[in-house]
């Protein structure tokens, strides 16, 4: 397509000649049929020597090249935008004879449904959904427009999840909470009778699970991105634009602020708050609920810069060991004199 299309398309003005782009690429890997970008001027001389055809640079840098440039206060952003008009979803190969849909079931036309779906009755899936093939809807699932499943996830009933989202594959929406009761020698399970709301936008990875509520909602907000082989047991809560990376741990009932930071392996165990805005260091183990804004780390996870110290500390424990026992033994030879 023409860059000046893209350029208009997303309010930005070119610079330079009008050109052809037919994808788009890093700046080493560019060549002259397609767009990269320049993040900030530490890589120029790396751009300056690029083979890409066009360029998005950092505003007041566009004087400096001899190629088309759009010039964006956020290059990067702009780099993604333009990106996604490269790419179209990944197709949807239906086979009606080999899907089950219930006739209690509502879905709308412009759906596309793959091989081997089941589709349950009371489900309501939106327009321009794309079911792969494999998944199954149980009774009362809503699925909002332009969602994307991906192949062999299972949504148990009552689930909800919003607009726009993608759900990797092997996932599992709503299954069963791990709660037990104790007593007559003997663990009793307690009913898991809930359900999962998924808000518009969030993004989740393969092999995830989302346990559904005790008797009221696990809840993931708007705009949450959500990585592979994540656990989310009953009655969490996720607030808003909330990053969860991979193999992280989130116990019952623990709520967590909008735009938090779960990184990898993170553990959080049963009700506790992570403020708004709190980032979690990898392999950190929370006991605790954190503050609005904290960055915690380490096991008990504690304040990041208290964590340091501590490490600190930790390091010279051999040096210190090895002066204690010399003060010991010069203790030990005072008293024998």
């Amino acid at each position: 397509m023409k860059l000046s299309q893209l350029a208009k398309e997303l309010g930005f003005s070119l610079k330079g000649p009008d050109c052809n782009i037919s994808g788009v690429a890093s700046l080493g890997d560019a060549t002259p049929e397609k767009l990269s970008y320049l993040r900030d001027s530490k890589l120029l001389d790396t751009a300056l020597s690029s083979n890409a055809g066009a360029l998005i640079v950092p505003t007041g840098l566009a004087a400096s090249f001899p190629c088309p440039v759009i010039e964006s206060d956020d290059p990067y952003m702009t780099f993604i935008c333009i990106s996604s008009r490269f790419i179209s979803k990944y197709p949807v190969y239906t086979m009606p004879a080999l899907s089950w849909i219930h006739p209690d079931a509502s879905v709308d036309p412009t759906a596309e449904i793959g091989p081997f779906v089941t589709v349950s009755p009371g489900c309501s899936i939106g327009p321009d959904v794309h079911i792969h093939s494999g998944v199954k809807l149980m009774e009362n699932v809503h699925i909002g427009k332009s969602t994307v499943i991906y192949s062999n996830t299972v949504v148990f009933p009552g689930s909800i999840i919003g607009q726009n989202c993608i759900i990797g594959s092997n996932t599992v929406i709503g299954g069963e909470g791990f709660g037990f009761h104790f007593a007559e020698g003997r663990h009793n399970k307690i009913p898991q009778t809930g359900i999962v709301r998924i808000g518009d936008t969030v993004e989740i990875g393969s092999c995830v699970s989302i346990d559904r509520g005790t008797f009221t909602e696990t809840s993931i907000g708007d705009g949450s991105k959500i990585d592979n082989q994540v656990q989310i047991a009953h009655n969490v809560v996720i607030g808003k634009h909330v990053i969860i990376v991979a193999q992280a741990g989130i116990s019952g009932s623990t709520t967590i602020g909008d735009y938090a930071v779960l990184a990898g392996k993170a553990g959080l165990v049963g009700h506790i708050h992570i403020g708004t805005g709190a980032t979690i260091g990898g392999a950190s183990v929370v006991t605790k609920s954190v503050p609005d804004g904290r960055f915690v780390v380490g096991y008990p996870a504690t304040e990041h810069r208290a964590w340091k110290k501590q490490m600190a500390s930790l390091a010279r424990l051999p040096e210190l060991s090895a002066s204690i026992r010399r003060l010991l033994k010069k203790e030990q030879n005072k008293i024998k004199e």
